[in-house]
Parts: structure tokens; sequence; C-alpha cells
């Protein structure tokens, strides 16, 4: 028996429904993939394996990777695809300029509005911080550092600020990961968050401008050094013999 006109409007519905519902779904795993390093740098994307593993169809990926392209974290390949975007030393300085300025706002921002409760959650995001770094495991980090900054964010009652970072909070992350897997930075970096914690909680707006600073130019600098150390790598990687 034929559909009805209205049955068949019903299930073209649920079907752009479902799809809506999958495409932010296939997104985000697509995206915590990236950047919990699974898919390095350069490497191009087969949509079959992504297919396989979002459980999306190749429409709905596409549209996923076309919003990751806008974020910057994928790149669009003539005839080709999809890649992991690589991010250029330059960008690198880029993205850490605009953090210098807007974190850094974010935090004399927090020290001025944030309620008790609000002081008090960043503090428990501290010590969850603390927590990962003894049983590490990258994505429960990279949550719980997320989690930080989200409450600095909610209490700085700036939204201005949270747009403009959203232009580059795939690449932020992206690159906070690459140095959570340095055991070494992230001694640095924890000591870092625990001055800046203690900064907040004083609410001192000059120690939390230094702390500030401090973390952000000391990251700038180690994603730098990553990438220098990997173009020395590549530059001097030897040929492979080509047959006679």
């Amino acid at each position: 028996m034929k559909k009805s006109v209205i049955e068949d409007a019903i299930s073209r519905q649920n079907k752009v429904s479902n799809d809506q519902t999958l495409r932010p779904l296939a997104q985000r795993i697509v995206r915590n993939a990236i950047i919990d390093g699974k898919f390095p740098a350069g490497q191009k994307l087969i949509e079959r394996e992504l297919c396989e593993l979002t459980g999306a169809s190749r429409s709905v990926l596409r549209e996923a990777l076309a919003s990751l392209e806008a974020s910057g974290l994928v790149e669009r390949q003539s005839y080709c695809g999809f890649r992991v975007a690589k991010v250029s030393a330059r960008k690198v300085v880029e993205i850490f300029e605009l953090r210098a300025s807007l974190e850094t706002l974010a935090a004399e921002l927090f020290a001025v509005r944030a309620s008790e409760e609000e002081m008090a959650a960043l503090v428990q995001a501290f010590h969850e911080i603390e927590k990962r770094d003894k049983k590490f495991i990258l994505s429960d980090m990279r949550s719980a550092k997320e989690r930080y900054f989200g409450v600095i964010f909610a209490g700085c009652r700036n939204e201005e600020i949270v747009h403009a970072l959203g232009n580059v909070i795939d690449r932020i992350d992206y690159l906070r990961s690459r140095l959570l897997l340095n055991q070494q930075r992230r001694k640095a970096s924890l000591e870092e968050f625990r001055f800046l914690t203690e900064a907040l909680i004083s609410r001192n707006p000059i120690e939390i401008r230094k702390a500030s600073l401090r973390h952000l130019y000391a990251a700038r600098d180690a994603v730098l050094d990553v990438l220098a150390e990997e173009n020395t790598v590549v530059h001097h990687r030897p040929r492979k013999n080509r047959a006679a």
C-alpha cells in the first residue's frame, strides 16, 4: 500500500529531524577524535571510516566536516575531501595573541563579578585538574581544563568574549591536547593553574593578569617548540631511494 501524502511528509520530516540530531553528534565525535590525537595534523579523513566511527550517513558527515572546517580544525582539499588542518607557527602566535587579550580580560572580570559559589566551583575545577594529573588520561584532563575555563567564562558575565573565542576554541583545545602529552609541560602547567587560581581567589587584578599571561606565554612557547622540533625532524628525514 502506498503511503499517503501526510505519511510521506511525516517520514521526510522525521528524516530531517534525525539528520539535525546526528550532525552535531557526528561533529563532536570527529572533533574529539582529532583533538585527542587519533587523527594527526595533515592526515586525510576517510569518509567511510568516519561514517563507521560516528554512525552518520555521508551527507550528515559532510555537514559535520563543513562545520569543523569553519572552526579551523579541518581543511578541504580540492577534489580530495578533507584532512586535519596543520597549524603554522604564525597561526599559533595569532591564536595566543587573541587568548592573551580575551582570556586575561575574562579572568579579570571573573574576579570582579563571580559569586562565592562560582569561586568555589573554580577551586573545585582546579582540584579536578590536580586529580586528573595524578592519573593521566588525555581526554579526561582535556575535559577538566575545559570545565575550569568554562567556570571563568560563565562567571565573567561577558558573552562577547565567549563568542569571540568560539571562533578558535577547537584549535585552542587541539593545541592544548598536544601539550598535555608532554609530562614536563603538564607539571609546569599545573603550577601555572595553581598560581592563577590563587590570584583569582584573592581577586587581585595585578596578580590575575600576571598569572594569566604567564600561563599563556609559556603554553605558546611550548607549542612553538613542538612545531620547530617537528619541522626539524621532517627536514632531516632521509629520502627514500628511488628505483633505478
